[in-house]
């Protein structure tokens, strides 16, 4: 069993496959927390101040960026997991990427949610803390049900 990691903050950045007019980039991200908000525990807004990530300078804001922190355990971590991939899956999104501070975890709706990728969203919410930006330390590619992976690393 995972333990718990400490009260922490994701970014999720939703990728759509086509480019899309601002609003309605907006309006998928609006969707997507709600989808969110139906966790128990998770604090879910729109970004309001610029992104950080990749050890680079502060990124200008983005559209379709969402902020979520909480207390995140093995069963709300699996929750966000199912709940992202599900949305992916249903907008025919790209992807949906989750940072946690130089680290970052790619998942498509291929992506299937299994115990291996509940460990690389934990080890996600625990390195983006750490400041490292070692591609060795990033979580393990997440396994996609056509046996592809979705990407990871910082």
């Amino acid at each position: 069993m995972l333990p718990e990691v400490p009260v922490s903050e994701l970014t999720l950045l939703i990728e759509p496959t086509a480019e899309l007019p601002g609003d309605r980039v907006d309006a998928l991200a609006a969707g997507l927390a709600d989808d969110l908000r139906t966790v128990r525990g998770l604090r879910v807004a729109h970004a309001q101040r610029p992104a950080v990530g990749h050890g680079k300078s502060p990124q200008a804001w983005e559209l379709g960026m969402l902020v979520v922190g909480g207390l995140f355990s093995a069963t709300t971590m699996r929750a966000l997991a199912q709940i992202a991939i599900a949305y992916a899956d249903r907008i025919k999104a790209r992807s949906i990427r989750l940072r946690s501070g130089d680290n970052e975890l790619v998942i498509t709706g291929a992506t299937r949610v299994d115990p291996q990728l509940v460990e690389q969203v934990a080890r996600l919410l625990a390195q983006g803390g750490s400041g490292s930006s070692d591609p060795t330390t990033a979580a393990l590619p997440a396994t996609s049900r056509d046996g592809g992976s979705a990407t990871t690393g910082s």
